[in-house]
């Protein structure tokens, strides 16, 4: 998931060699969109504290050396064979030790194994969160075609009115036609001139924030490239980054079960210590100024046995209660794509109607249209039907959005 995420966007901006400029991808949204999330950079944080992390674990086979040095008042005195006034309360008593690990049971081992795994736990949990950036993508994105397509919808009635203005201005003219023709046929032009306000507006403000989202200004010398898909989505697995999140999550659990076998192993090492004292300790005719000792050191901590029962059963606990959240989590997946499966089937059964919607809507204008301009028709008769030809002709793109947006949001719902 990682390199998917951190890729070169070469192919994000595409000249395609006319006067209509560069088009952009919606695959090329959602990488554009990761590499300038802020939330990216935690790849490197959690990269640089892995590696600090297992590289203070390694130390652990160094030689351990530790000073203690110590000047006081010896209370009582310090027992001497011969008695000597110059012997005094006052020592300094200087100790050190060095130990030498041979093996610690497998703890060094086990806790690289866990630095590792908790690092590709924050890794996938970061993937988690920026997988969510796709829906937000999705819903710009397909609002900006959305309102490129009205405002298309939106020119094509427009150029039908001004034709028909400037027909009924030279009837006017005439005598052939009364002026509140041409001021109904203004009025419309008016409205329809409201709407592609509304919708210019709109698209600008989906284009602004899909800007920030990408980190690349969406100008309208750039075009949004219409996606191509099957009208029938494909039955999918689910590869979301949340199943990797709950199996980083078990190993996880599984790498810091490993530290419940190491604390029933002994431990060994090399052991030396040294101890000086001055002034020495008078013994008879000889005096004790340093001494030192070397040696192998074992020690075994028993409390490990203790707890190792109830240990083990917390480590099932654990595992079993992520095994709960993964098989939710895929229980509601399935869900939203079932229920994205039923919108897809709804949304093409609307659509199948629309071309022959539009087209009878067209054919009905026509024949307005050579009634008004023969003088055997009302010019409100026309008005209604462009009107209505125009809101189906905005329906279909209507609905062939919707559709292409949920067909992508299938896509996302199932990590494809």
């Amino acid at each position: 998931m990682r390199k998917y995420y951190i890729i070169c966007v070469t192919f994000l901006l595409t000249v395609n060699g006319s006067a209509s400029g560069q088009t952009l991808r919606i695959d090329s949204c959602y990488a554009l969109a990761v590499k300038n999330y802020p939330f990216i950079r935690q790849y490197d944080l959690i990269e640089k504290t892995k590696e600090y992390t297992l590289s203070n674990a390694s130390k652990a086979y160094l030689p351990q050396v530790s000073l203690t040095a110590i000047e006081g008042y010896i209370f009582g005195g310090l027992p001497t064979a011969v008695p000597s006034d110059n012997s005094s309360h006052f020592k300094f008593i200087g100790v050190a030790q060095l130990n030498q690990t041979i093996w610690d049971g497998g703890a060094t081992k086990t806790q690289k194994q866990i630095i590792a795994a908790s690092s590709e736990t924050e890794k996938a949990s970061v993937n988690v969160a920026l997988y969510d950036l796709r829906s937000r993508v999705n819903d710009l994105y397909f609002g900006i075609l959305l309102a490129d397509q009205q405002l298309i919808q939106l020119q094509i009635q427009d150029t039908m009115l001004q034709n028909n203005i400037h027909s009924a201005e030279q009837l006017n003219q005439n005598g052939l036609a009364y002026k509140t023709d041409v001021d109904e046929m203004k009025v419309e032009r008016l409205k329809l001139n409201q709407q592609r306000t509304e919708y210019t507006y709109t698209r600008d403000g989906f284009k602004q924030m899909l800007s920030l989202l990408i980190g690349i200004k969406v100008t309208d010398q750039i075009i949004l490239e219409k996606p191509m898909l099957s009208l029938q989505p494909d039955p999918a697995e689910i590869n979301r980054p949340e199943l990797s999140y709950y199996k980083s999550r078990q190993n996880l659990v599984n790498a810091e079960a490993g530290m419940q076998k190491v604390n029933l192993m002994p431990k060994i090492g090399l052991l030396g210590a040294g101890v000086m004292i001055a002034p020495g300790l008078s013994l008879g005719n000889g005096k004790i100024s340093s001494i030192g000792v070397a040696g192998v050191s074992a020690s075994w901590n028993i409390s490990g046995l203790y707890k190792n029962s109830n240990a083990k059963q917390l480590t099932l606990q654990q595992l079993n209660k992520i095994k709960v959240q993964e098989e939710t989590f895929l229980f509601n997946t399935h869900l939203q794509m079932s229920q994205s499966s039923s919108d897809i089937i709804r949304q093409q059964a609307v659509l199948r109607d629309d071309d022959e919607i539009v087209q009878l809507r067209q054919t009905i204008r026509e024949e307005y249209q050579i009634k008004y301009d023969n003088g055997k028709g009302p010019l409100l008769d026309l008005l209604n039907a462009s009107v209505k030809e125009s809101e189906a002709r905005a329906l279909k793109a209507l609905h062939e959005m919707q559709l292409l947006k949920t067909l992508y949001s299938y896509k996302t719902i199932s990590g494809n």
